[in-house]
């Protein structure tokens, strides 16, 4: 048995486009870090994280795009995403 924790908030029968990054989604239930005792004990820091690169990031260049036709998906037994992903700012 494997788990594939990328998989997880990607159902197809709980979400119309599983596949779309939507940072609006609501996922009622997340499982990115984990579920019970299973929950990741760094969740917390890495939340903190996330947020503060983003919103410097986002101060820094707030227009941008993805360069989807340059991009390289990342094919993986455990993990999905691009393993590059040229960001265009103007």
């Amino acid at each position: 048995m494997v788990t594939l924790t990328p998989s997880g908030n990607r159902d197809e029968r709980h979400f119309a486009d599983p596949d779309r990054l939507d940072v609006r989604r609501d996922l009622g239930h997340h499982l990115a870090f984990g579920f019970g005792p299973h929950y990741c004990l760094g969740q917390a820091l890495a939340r903190l994280e996330a947020r503060i690169v983003l919103e410097e990031l986002l101060e820094r260049f707030p227009e941008w795009d993805a360069d989807l036709e340059n991009a390289k998906f990342m094919y993986h037994a455990d993990m999905r995403g691009y393993e590059l992903l040229p960001v265009v700012v103007p």
